[in-house]
């Protein structure tokens, strides 16, 4: 399954300059960035507003379920009764508004609601709370002890990029992919936001029961920094891959959380951050 793109770009006349041909009029692929609203739906709540997200519109259904699981406001699929007001084809949210009617049992109380995973590079004691409050929120360590071969790593980054529709048509957009440790593709999603992105995936896996799975690989685009390890520990992902570089609260979650955390995957190399004995050479 990938993330498909027609409503997600769009063809504007911009002028192309080149030394060998000047100045061309040109239609170029933009990705479309629009704001999604999140609402909870359910007797006790009522209808609620939990947040408003800048993002690609395609898969917004996942990217909902994702948010909310990620964010620990729901606890895993049984708390989702239904997903309304989207295409069924491109999950794109009709009017940018989402609607997720939930069990009884979520509770949710917006007056003191805000996203608080905002660290500060300066802050010496703060990664701990961090990588704390992610532990809290899963309730347990990845225990995954399976392997995945060195060569298999390699191959993600390629296989992740012939998937992704919206940036073959804009370059500039940010994916996520999920592959199992064959190598074989289940999801990838697109986004301008690559944490975005990342939600979508995880909604998918919550929307399928593939949380904790402990055959899984998380592939990102961009860097690895602390929301993506964060977000694949909550989703119980074992393996994260990244083609760029990790930071440094990044690889101490991973570490903290039984992570594999692989980054600079590139045609014949890798590092290797945290829990090595994963890869198999």
């Amino acid at each position: 399954m990938q993330s498909k793109g027609p409503e997600s770009y769009n063809f504007i006349k911009t002028l192309k300059y080149s030394t060998s041909s000047g100045i061309e009029d040109v239609r170029d692929g933009v990705t479309v960035e629009e704001p999604l609203e999140i609402k909870l739906s359910s007797k006790k709540i009522g209808l609620k507003t939990v947040s408003i997200i800048m993002r690609t519109p395609v898969m917004d259904n996942y990217l909902a379920v994702g948010f909310l699981f990620s964010e620990g406001i729901i606890k895993n699929r049984q708390d989702v009764i239904s997903v309304d007001n989207f295409d069924e084809d491109t999950g794109k949210a009709r009017d940018n508004i989402i609607v997720i009617q939930v069990a009884e049992n979520v509770d949710f109380d917006g007056s003191d609601y805000s996203r608080n995973f905002i660290v500060s590079s300066s802050c010496g004691v703060c990664g701990k709370s961090n990588i704390n409050a992610v532990f809290l929120k899963t309730g347990r360590i990845v225990r995954s002890s399976l392997k995945i071969n060195k060569d298999i790593i390699l191959t993600l980054p390629e296989k992740m990029r012939g998937l992704q529709t919206i940036f073959g048509e804009t370059g500039g957009i940010h994916a996520a992919g999920l592959f199992d440790f064959s190598g074989d593709p289940i999801v990838v999603a697109e986004d301008v936001g690559r944490h975005n992105a990342v939600d979508k995936v995880v909604g998918y896996m919550l929307s399928n029961d593939m949380v904790f799975r402990d055959d899984l690989v998380m592939q990102v685009s961009g860097r690895a920094g602390f929301e993506i390890l964060q977000k694949s520990a909550i989703a119980g992902i074992p393996v994260v891959s990244s083609v760029s570089a990790p930071s440094s609260l990044a690889v101490q979650t991973a570490e903290s959380m039984n992570i594999t955390l692989v980054c600079f995957v590139r045609e014949n190399r890798f590092n290797i951050y945290a829990n090595p004995e994963r890869i198999e050479f």
